[in-house]
């Protein structure tokens, strides 16, 4: 009998959200928040809808210039099932994101990254949500993360950038998040 394969899905609008970069890109991050939250304040109606829709830049400084392979990210988080399989789409569509490679506990609790044609990882993003059970999930995921390579964690939902090789700013960011 055939095991049943494990299938991790993202939405295509949290592509990339809560995403990991060299900590080369601390600067524009911060600078790209600052940003975000003035448009956000100028566009923003009583009823918490928006008039227009910011567009980020994209970072000068991406996570493929570190160099990392699959086999160091599935190293570092050995201690996460993997998928066999990651697709993302939107509301009842789904399909197979190709070179997406994924590991996790399921919803909420996952990490994602995608290679380009050499094998270079070109993107790595977070499926994260802190409850007071899954902190020490995500403590340990950042931590490893920040041991593989000098990275941050640019939080675009909430504004927030985090030093990943600063167990300390791991730790009020982990605080943080699960208050919210």
């Amino acid at each position: 009998m055939d095991k049943q394969k494990r299938i991790a899905f993202f939405h295509e609008d949290d592509y990339c959200q809560r995403e990991i970069l060299p900590l080369t890109a601390k600067n524009f991050c911060l600078r790209q928040m600052s940003e975000i939250d003035d448009f956000s304040q100028e566009h923003q109606l009583e009823s918490g809808l928006f008039t227009d829709i910011f567009m980020r830049e994209n970072s000068p400084h991406g996570i493929e210039e570190l160099g990392l392979r699959s086999e160091q990210l599935n190293e570092a988080l050995s201690y996460l099932p993997p998928y066999d399989l990651v697709e993302t789409g939107y509301s009842s569509y789904r399909e197979e994101s190709e070179a997406t490679c994924g590991r996790g506990n399921g919803y909420e609790e996952n990490i994602f990254w995608s290679v380009n044609e050499s094998g270079v990882v070109n993107a790595i993003w977070l499926d994260i949500e802190i409850a007071p059970i899954t902190m020490d999930m995500w403590r340990k995921v950042l931590i490893s993360l920040g041991k593989i390579a000098p990275v941050l964690l640019a939080d675009w939902s909430c504004s927030l950038c985090v030093d990943l090789t600063n167990s300390s700013d791991i730790e009020e960011y982990v605080k943080e998040k699960s208050r919210l």
